[in-house]
């Protein structure tokens, strides 16, 4: 069976298709979990009408994976598919997937490859690191990613799309699942890094057709913080840059991604962003509420950072272009 986790916050346009793209799934078992963020557009009276759903609530403040995280403690099923709200998927995606987990070889987690929401445009395909000059949006500066390479059914990829994505119970729980500090961007990357130095490995699956509508909720208000999605998702993904890091990286290659804040600071200086500025100074604030959680993981993962360097994850020749 695949637990089906969803996060959803304000999507009510999008549920039932989304739902109705999964009833129609062929040749899995699914049960369906919806982890609603507050939605005060419909949502929870929707999905109070569907018995084949079960819904738990998680705040938006708390980020996508908090979410996804929550609703792991509702899931039976051997395989978690994580998704977001505004998407439907192919009547053979999930199956296509799970028929690609192979543990035995260390195949722990399966992506599709994502259309935009009415299917004119490709959104995310196979992916691979490219080495660059500086990556300001990578936590391993040399490098960026790809996510929009042509690669054959069953190509090793380093991770998978948070987005949309298979995952084998087991390998999740192993990896310790996912780390809540993360709101949106490289919550996927952090993950998988954990699975790479434990040598579990994730494919791309092209005939895994998914549709998105991308960056749904990015324009939506979290109350409790005051602001939108779109700002709290830049402050946090600046930090995360450096988190990453700390948690996996040696340490001159920790003081080297310190780059970024001078070097995006002045980008957004010349461009007169000011709303980015004022993001770049509140990333102080965010990366020392979330420094003493990745210090201790770093102390608790000791031993495979030694022998599995992070930085050595972006280099790996199996996934450069």
């Amino acid at each position: 069976m695949i637990s089906v986790i969803i996060s959803n916050f304000n999507g009510r346009r999008f549920l039932e298709r989304l739902l109705e793209s999964l009833r129609a799934q062929q040749g899995v078992t699914l049960e369906l979990i919806v982890v609603d963020r507050l939605s005060t557009d419909g949502s929870v009276e929707y999905l109070a009408q569907q018995a084949d759903v079960r819904v738990l609530s998680e705040p938006p403040e708390s980020g996508l994976v908090c979410g996804y995280q929550a609703g792991t403690a509702l899931a039976r099923g051997e395989l978690y598919f994580f998704c977001n709200e505004d998407m439907w998927f192919a009547p053979d995606c999930l199956r296509l997937l799970a028929d690609r987990i192979d543990l035995p070889n260390r195949i722990g987690a399966a992506d599709g490859w994502h259309r935009n929401y009415d299917a004119t445009e490709w959104r995310h395909r196979g992916v691979r690191f490219r080495r660059v000059r500086w990556a300001i949006n990578s936590a391993h500066p040399r490098y960026e990613t790809e996510f929009e390479t042509e690669l054959p059914a069953g190509a090793e990829i380093p991770y998978p799309c948070a987005g949309a994505f298979l995952i084998h119970r087991d390998v999740f729980q192993e990896l310790g699942g996912w780390d809540r500090s993360f709101f949106l961007d490289l919550e996927d990357v952090d993950l998988f890094i954990r699975a790479w130095q434990r040598d579990w490995r994730s494919v791309t699956v092209p005939a895994a057709r998914i549709h998105h509508a991308v960056n749904a909720s990015v324009t939506h208000q979290i109350p409790a913080l005051r602001t939108t999605v779109a700002r709290r998702r830049y402050i946090s993904q600046r930090a995360s840059m450096t988190i990453v890091a700390v948690k996996y990286f040696s340490w001159p290659m920790v003081l080297l991604g310190l780059l970024h804040w001078p070097i995006v600071l002045l980008k957004n200086l010349l461009a007169g962003r000011w709303k980015h500025i004022a993001g770049d100074f509140a990333w102080w604030l965010e990366l020392k509420r979330r420094l003493p959680a990745a210090w201790r993981f770093r102390q608790a993962n000791h031993s495979w950072n030694h022998h599995h360097p992070g930085q050595n994850y972006f280099s790996d020749p199996r996934f450069r272009i």
